[in-house]
C-alpha cells in the first residue's frame, strides 16, 4: 500500500489551488497525490469575482473591468466600485496554469480514479481509488457532498446556464459588463441575468437562479433567448460554448475537519458563502490560511473568530431564510442593498471584511419587516 504525506482527493478549483499553495511554502517537497476522476481539460466552468490586489492568478485572468452595471427594480446603470476591479477567470485558463506549475514538482503526482471509500484511522487517511488502497498522513477532500435534504436548515441551489455569443452587429460594451440584470420574470425566486462582454460582438451571458429546483433545458434556453432579443440587439447571433452549473446554498453545518488526518475543502469544508453561492475567493482565502497554518505547526486547523463568525452566519441564514420562504421578491432586496451603500461596502460584507457596526448599517437597508420575521424563525430552529 502506497504511502503519501498528503493524498487531495478532488483535483478541481479546491484541490488543484490547494497544491498551489502548497508548492509555494516550506511544504514543497512533501508527497503529494492529487485523485480526481476528470483530467480538467476542458473550460467547463467560469469564475468572476471582485478584487482591490493583485491576485496569485492575475497572469491568467480572461478579463477584469473597472466598473459594472446593475439593472434592479429602482436602479439600473453602472456602478462605482472604487477600488475593487471585476474580474473574469475561465476554468480551462486555471486547470493548465496550475497544473504547468505543479509539473515542476517531481513529489506531486496525478492520477485520474474515482475514490471508492475515504475512511480516518489511527495511522492515517486511508482512501481506495478505483480498488487500490492507499494512505497519508492528511486527506484533503473536496468530495464529499453536502446534505441539502436537512429540514432544520435552509438549502437552496444556484443554478446557471449561460452561452458565449457572437453578435452579428458591434453590441457590448466591452468595459462594462452587467453584474446583476432582473429584468427577468422572477417567478417567485431570485432570478438575474449577466452579461461578460469579450469584445463588442462577443459576450458571456449566463441566465442564474436562486431556489430549491432545477429547471429543464428548455426553460433556461427560452429565458436566455427572451433576454438577448429584448435587451440586446445582436441582428442575429451565433452559440459557441455553453457552461452549466449547480452550486449549494445552505446553512447546514459542514464539519471541516471529520477526523484526525481528514480534511474537508471547499464546497465540501463549507467554503462556499451561504447567502449567495460566491466559493472562488473564499476558498484561496481559506487555503492560503489552511497552508500558513500547517506549515506552522503541523496541524491544518484555521484561527476562526468564533464570535463573528457565528454573527456573519446567522446573517446568512436570515437571508436564505427570506429567499427560502418568499418573504419579499429578491429583485428588490438586492435593488435595496446595492442602492442605500457603496458598492464596495457591499463587496467587503459579502467578502466578510466588514465590521459590527457597518453590518448593521447594511442590514437596515433591507426591507426590516421580512428580515425580522426571518430572523426570529432562524433562532426559533437553532433554539428548538
Amino acid at each position: 500500500m502506497k504511502k503519501y504525506d498528503y493524498i487531495i482527493a478532488g483535483g478541481g478549483m479546491a484541490g488543484l489551488s490547494l497544491a498551489y499553495y502548497i508548492s509555494q511554502s516550506k511544504l514543497r517537497d512533501k508527497s503529494i497525490l492529487i485523485v480526481d476522476k476528470e483530467a480538467k481539460d476542458q473550460n467547463d466552468r467560469t469564475w468572476c469575482f471582485w478584487e482591490r490586489e493583485t491576485g496569485p492568478f492575475e497572469p491568467v485572468l480572461f478579463r477584469k473591468w473597472n466598473t459594472v452595471d446593475f439593472y434592479g427594480t429602482t436602479l439600473s446603470g453602472s456602478l462605482n466600485i472604487g477600488d475593487y476591479q471585476y474580474k473574469m477567470l475561465r476554468g480551462i485558463d486555471f486547470y493548465d496554469h496550475v497544473k504547468a506549475h505543479l509539473a515542476q514538482f517531481s513529489n506531486i503526482e496525478f492520477r485520474l480514479g474515482t475514490v471508492n471509500r475515504m475512511k480516518d484511522t489511527a495511522d492515517g487517511g486511508f482512501l481506495i481509488v478505483d480498488d487500490e488502497p492507499m494512505i497519508a498522513d492528511l486527506i484533503f477532500d473536496s468530495t464529499h457532498p453536502l446534505n441539502l435534504r436537512d429540514p432544520a436548515n435552509h438549502n437552496l441551489l444556484q443554478h446557471f446556464k449561460g452561452w458565449v455569443i457572437t453578435a452579428q452587429k458591434p453590441c457590448f460594451d466591452v468595459a462594462r459588463p452587467r453584474m446583476m440584470d432582473f429584468r427577468v420574470a422572477q417567478e417567485g425566486d431570485c432570478r438575474f441575468l449577466y452579461v461578460l462582454p469579450f469584445d463588442e460582438k462577443t459576450a458571456m451571458v449566463e441566465y442564474t437562479i436562486f431556489n430549491d429546483h432545477l429547471l429543464t433545458p428548455e426553460q433556461y434556453e427560452q429565458s436566455l433567448r427572451t433576454y438577448i432579443d429584448t435587451y440586446i440587439d445582436t441582428g442575429g447571433y451565433q452559440i459557441s460554448e455553453t457552461e452549466f452549473g449547480v452550486i449549494p446554498m445552505s446553512d447546514v453545518p459542514t464539519p471541516e475537519h471529520p477526523g484526525d488526518h481528514i480534511v474537508r475543502i471547499g464546497t465540501a469544508g463549507g467554503y462556499t458563502k451561504p447567502s449567495t453561492g460566491y466559493t472562488f475567493q473564499r476558498t484561496q482565502q481559506n487555503l492560503r490560511e489552511l497552508v500558513n497554518m500547517l506549515a506552522a505547526t503541523g496541524r491544518p486547523e484555521r484561527r476562526k473568530p468564533w464570535l463573528m463568525q457565528t454573527f456573519k452566519g446567522l446573517l446568512d441564514s436570515v437571508l436564505l431564510n427570506v429567499l427560502q420562504y418568499k418573504r419579499h421578491p429578491a429583485d428588490d432586496i438586492f435593488t435595496r442593498l446595492y442602492e442605500r451603500n457603496p458598492p464596495a461596502r457591499i463587496f467587503r460584507f459579502l467578502d466578510e471584511e466588514t465590521s459590527l457596526w457597518e453590518d448593521l448599517r447594511i442590514m437596515s437597508t433591507v426591507p426590516l419587516g421580512p428580515f425580522t420575521v426571518g430572523a426570529f424563525d432562524v433562532m426559533r430552529k437553532r433554539v428548538f
